[in-house]
């Protein structure tokens, strides 16, 4: 449900900003350390500069964390590999600026703009220590290291107290931000923290502390390359949406007149409606529909009471959730005014999902599977029922905190920690293939009944 994406903890996020012209002086070829962060970083650079999908998904099966394969397929990767090759053209590393066991970053520069960017790559930390996440951060000054100015004890307190001052006035679930707080506080007081000096480290480390008492795989701590003092703005939200045409990545009439809908995100506001509109109205004499959730982390309650306006005769509840900052509770429901043709209940609606499923794709799933609306084909969702909203932190951190809760009106609860278990359960791989056949099934059996 969050229209963030911390959610996605391990995609590769692209920030931009104004270009900064680079500094004389700053072209000097990088000599990759022999630690597991310098060689996966090299063979990122590698690959990516083959230009070649092959090369870079045997780079992606080689490198990346399963964890992180799980929460976005190959697939996924190679299509924004292809739009950052559009962009960017060669990377060529010309710096590094840090190397831990962790994460190593490298300056930089893009043959098709001559613009510069930061890269960090981070590593999980167990064995065998595989890639979680590429960040590129810029255009940016590459004679600037923003990780030159450590934190000190007294930063690292000032982070730490406001992050409990945060959850302790907005957090879900009160006893769970006391919990949260107490186990900073040991922390802190038995010196945890005292050897973290990177920023990004220490919000790493505050995110997997926090985790490990809550649970809650909404809650993280992040923070943000600065420069001039100014926080680094990300890739231009509306512009990035466009180009992923809200979410709807494949719209389609497959073989026994079936429906299929490819959408990886719920996104709000007009556009994404109107999208999504024609979306349905190319698919309104189809005999069965599937949304494919799979690739889909989540988004915006309003696409979903909008999508599910084209799957009702009448006004339906379809979720409640509890405030805890304003103490009240709201109600959802299945929008009347949908523009076009509505399929009616009697469609056949099928869900598909993965581990990766997740926050406002699994409330989507949740709740036609409690309305008795759609059949769910896949494997049990990734368990994230709470929205979320952002909080500046000191020295440039930031948190993304649950501060409500889904109540759905049928279960009385919802799909928090333990996801949402499909009707036909099977590998996410063949998941299409299952509800294509029990679709097919259904969508002749309507034809049978129309023949004279």
């Amino acid at each position: 449900m969050s229209r963030l994406h911390p959610s996605r903890p391990a995609t590769l996020i692209v920030a931009l900003a104004l270009a900064s012209a680079p500094a004389a002086g700053a072209e000097d070829e990088v000599t990759f350390p022999d630690s597991h962060a310098g060689r996966r970083a090299a063979a990122f650079f590698e690959a990516f500069n083959t230009r070649d999908p092959d090369a870079m998904r045997a780079f992606e099966s080689s490198h990346r964390a399963a964890a992180a394969l799980a929460t976005r397929p190959i697939d996924d990767r190679i299509t924004q590999y292809k739009e950052l090759l559009a962009q960017f053209g060669r990377l060529e590393a010309k710096r590094l600026e840090e190397d831990s066991k962790g994460q190593v970053t490298v300056v930089a520069k893009a043959t098709a703009s001559g613009d510069w960017f930061r890269m960090r790559f981070e590593l999980e930390e167990a064995s065998p220590h595989k890639l979680v996440a590429v960040y590129i951060e810029g255009p940016c000054d590459p004679n600037v290291d923003p990780t030159s100015a450590a934190l000190d004890a007294d930063a690292r307190l000032e982070v730490i107290d406001a992050i409990i001052a945060t959850l302790s006035e907005a957090y879900v679930f009160p006893e769970k931000a006391e919990a949260m707080e107490a186990a900073l506080r040991k922390q802190v007081a038995d010196g945890d923290y005292a050897d973290v000096s990177s920023p990004q480290r220490l919000a790493q480390r505050l995110t997997r502390d926090l985790q490990e008492v809550c649970h809650d795989k909404h809650l993280r701590v992040t923070v943000e390359t600065r420069r001039d003092g100014n926080p680094i703005q990300r890739w231009t939200r509306r512009g990035r949406e466009r180009r992923n045409n809200y979410g709807f990545e494949k719209v389609a009439v497959l073989a026994g007149n079936v429906g299929y809908v490819k959408l990886n995100m719920f996104h709000p506001g007009r556009q994404a409606q109107e999208t999504a509109a024609a979306a349905m109205a190319f698919l309104r004499n189809c005999d069965a529909l599937i949304f494919d959730l799979r690739a889909n982390g989540g988004g915006s309650p309003e696409m979903i009471n909008f999508l599910s306006g084209y799957l009702f005769d009448q006004k339906v509840h379809l979720n409640s959730f509890y405030n805890r900052r304003e103490d009240r509770t709201t109600h959802k429901y299945s929008r009347t005014d949908v523009p076009g043709h509505k399929f009616g209940e009697e469609l056949p609606v099928y869900v598909l999902t993965s581990r990766r499923t997740f926050s406002g794709a699994e409330e989507f799933t949740y709740n036609l599977k409690n309305l008795k609306r759609a059949t769910i084909v896949g494997e049990t969702t990734g368990g994230g029922a709470h929205p979320v909203f952002g909080q500046s932190l000191p020295h440039g951190f930031s948190i993304t905190v649950p501060f409500a809760r889904a109540i759905n009106p049928i279960t009385k609860t919802n799909w928090e920690g333990v996801g949402v278990t499909p009707h036909i359960e099977t590998s996410a791989d063949g998941a299409l293939d299952a509800a294509l056949e029990h679709a097919r099934r259904a969508a002749a059996k309507k034809e049978t009944a129309r023949a004279p």
